[in-house]
This record gives C-alpha cells, sequence and structure tokens, in this order.
C-alpha cells in the first residue's frame, strides 16, 4: 500500500508534466471548427476616377473567417472581407485562402492561395514584440510594433501600433472604371490593436488608410481614390472583450490550476507514503530490541 501510494504520486507529478507540456497546447490550439465575424464601423471619402469630386459615405466593413479542412496541426480557412455602405453597394471586397499553423497561429508558407507569411492570428502568451502579421484586412503583410499598456474591461491589455505599405489592391478595386485598365490601386495604412496577451485575442481595432491610382508605366502616385478610417463596431469589441475573458479563465485551468493541482497531489501522496513506511519501521524494530533483552 506504501509503494502503491509513492507510485502513484509519482504519476500525478508525471501527469502534471504531461498536462502542462503536452496537453495544454492541444487544448488551447485554434479549434477544428474555427470561424468567426467581426463588423468595423468606417467613415470614408472616395471616388471612382482621379479627376472626379470627393464622395463622403459612411460604410461597414465585415470579415469572415470559416474553417474548409481541419487538420491536427493546421487549417485551410477562408478569409472574406467586404466593405459596403448604407445602401449595401460593395466599395472593396477580397478573399483568401490562407493555410494556418493550429499551435504557432502562423501562415504557413507554401500553401494558401499565394505565399504568405507572418500570423494570421496573434499567438498565445503574446510578447512585447514585433510581429509580422497577414490576415484578411489587408492583401499584404503588415508590421505590428509593441507600443504600450492599456487597461481595458479589468484586464491588462497589450497595444501595437501597425503599418502596411503600397500594397497593390487591384483585384479588390476592380469595380473602379480605370482600375486595372489604366491603372493599379495601391494602399497604405496604419492602426492599433488591443490584443489580451495570454489568449491572443485583439479586443479592439482601429485603422486609418488611403488608397490612391498607380501608374505601373511610370512607376508613380497619381491621385488618391479611397481615404478611410475604421474601428470595430461596439458590438464586437463587447464580444471579444467577453471571448478574451471565457479563453483566459479556460487557460489558467488548463495551464496553471490542473497541472498544480497534479503536481501538489502527487508530492502530497509520495509524502504520505514515505511517511508511513518511516513510521512504520520504526514499530517494526521493538519486539527486537525486547527480545535480545
Amino acid at each position: 500500500m506504501r509503494l502503491q501510494q509513492v507510485v502513484g504520486g509519482l504519476a500525478l507529478i508525471a501527469l502534471a508534466a504531461l498536462q502542462r507540456i503536452v496537453l495544454a497546447p492541444d487544448l488551447t490550439r485554434i479549434p477544428a471548427d474555427y470561424a468567426e465575424e467581426t463588423q468595423y464601423d468606417a467613415a470614408s471619402r472616395s471616388r471612382e476616377k482621379a479627376e472626379d469630386d470627393w464622395q463622403y459615405l459612411t460604410l461597414t466593413a465585415r470579415r469572415v473567417d470559416q474553417t474548409l479542412v481541419a487538420a491536427r496541426g493546421h487549417l485551410i480557412v477562408q478569409g472574406d472581407l467586404h466593405w459596403a455602405d448604407d445602401s449595401g453597394i460593395v466599395l472593396f471586397e477580397s478573399s483568401g485562402i490562407y493555410q494556418v499553423d493550429r499551435y504557432s497561429r502562423t501562415n504557413l508558407a507554401g500553401y494558401g492561395d499565394i505565399e504568405r507569411g507572418g500570423q494570421f492570428l496573434f499567438p498565445t502568451h503574446v510578447q512585447e514584440t514585433t510581429y509580422r502579421y497577414w490576415d484578411p484586412m489587408y492583401v499584404g503583410e503588415r508590421t505590428a510594433r509593441f507600443e504600450r499598456h492599456d487597461w481595458i474591461a479589468d484586464m491588462d491589455v497589450l497595444v501595437f501600433r501597425f503599418t502596411a505599405k503600397d500594397l497593390d489592391e487591384s483585384a479588390g478595386y476592380a469595380h473602379l472604371p480605370d482600375v486595372p485598365e489604366r491603372y493599379e490601386a495601391h494602399t497604405n495604412g496604419e492602426g492599433v490593436l488591443r490584443v489580451e496577451p495570454m489568449t491572443g485575442v485583439v479586443i479592439d481595432y482601429e485603422d486609418t488608410g488611403t488608397s490612391y491610382f498607380f501608374d505601373p508605366v511610370v512607376r508613380t502616385h497619381v491621385a488618391d481614390m479611397y481615404i478611410w478610417t475604421s474601428r470595430y463596431t461596439q458590438q464586437t469589441r463587447e464580444f471579444k472583450i467577453a471571448q478574451a475573458k471565457q479563453l483566459r479563465r479556460r487557460m489558467i485551468i488548463v495551464e496553471r490550476v490542473a497541472p498544480a493541482a497534479l503536481l501538489i497531489g502527487g508530492i502530497a501522496m509520495m509524502g504520505f507514503g514515505l511517511a508511513r513506511r518511516r513510521g512504520s519501521g520504526s514499530v517494526a524494530l521493538t519486539p527486537a530490541r525486547e527480545a535480545g533483552a
């Protein structure tokens, strides 16, 4: 019985290590049925041709991620983005196929519809550093640099500032009369990402950018044609905050509470078994001493 307690204690300690090192990453990876929608309020001014007057519009953007194929270590995700005015007329849209590592949440090179790198989603346990970042919000890679801490909804949040430079978004603006026959459409953008660090959930997003006509022959900027600012809708912000809190509680249980409970239980069981072993050994000597006397 005492030996069984020691062995049981060692087994619990081994389970604690297994829980933290092997099981926790599996339980906190991107789920196989990953699907998410985020919406954005936007204000913009736009024009169809370089010589046209500006039109001022209130827009709603909608990003939809949907898993097409799931494997143990990766997902194939379709990411769609649509910008439309109040009447439903689409001013910009894009779609892409991404292959995403379920553990690191990075884009896997050599897969998807084009070659991509960087993060598709922020990883768990976000660091105060610089991340390469490529998701459906822009057609090219961005750089997200850590800027500061913030306190939102009773959570410590990491604030990153991102930039995107000279991205060719001609496919998204193909509805314009001069794109792509006469001009390409290029985009510069910058914005702020507020990220809950344990889960990697972006709880708030805002950006501003400019798209412009670009002459591919003489390689020069012709004229701006779309200028915007956007931010998560209030509903999306509330949903993402609730999501971050829920996932954070789950991760604390999976990564900290469960391994700690197993470790403490294992140490206690081993200690109890060893203590009983020493106690029974001292009692066993008594008859021998009496016989000698």
